[in-house]
């Protein structure tokens, strides 16, 4: 009986991580709200999470810059697409929004 238990324990708490990693791009255009230019990209991290990708990085007379992006999707709009933000010399100087619309097929 222990053993059923624990069972519905692990499935549960399975289930609950798994709905929070699907749902987290569908929370990103909430957590943009708090981004404004010049923050560190070390805020921007902690406000936004470390499930970013690298998207580029280029040297400039000016500076490095680099660019990260984050996944982002609408269930009302049916789009999905990517946050992109780019860093000069660790300073935000621009983002912008990509999106798409989502393409669903049917078999």
């Amino acid at each position: 009986m222990k053993k059923i238990k624990w069972m519905y324990v692990l499935l549960a708490t399975f289930l609950l991580t798994s709905c929070g990693t699907l749902m987290q791009p569908y929370q990103m255009d909430s957590k943009m709200k708090d981004i404004e230019l010049g923050m560190t990209k070390k805020k921007v991290i902690s406000i936004l999470g470390k499930d970013f990708e690298s998207a580029g990085a280029r040297m400039t007379s000016e500076g490095s810059i680099e660019t990260i992006s984050y996944k982002t999707a609408s269930m009302t709009e049916n789009t999905e697409g990517y946050y992109l933000l780019s860093f000069k010399d660790g300073k935000l100087v621009e983002w912008f929004k990509e999106k798409y619309p989502v393409h669903n097929h049917q078999h």
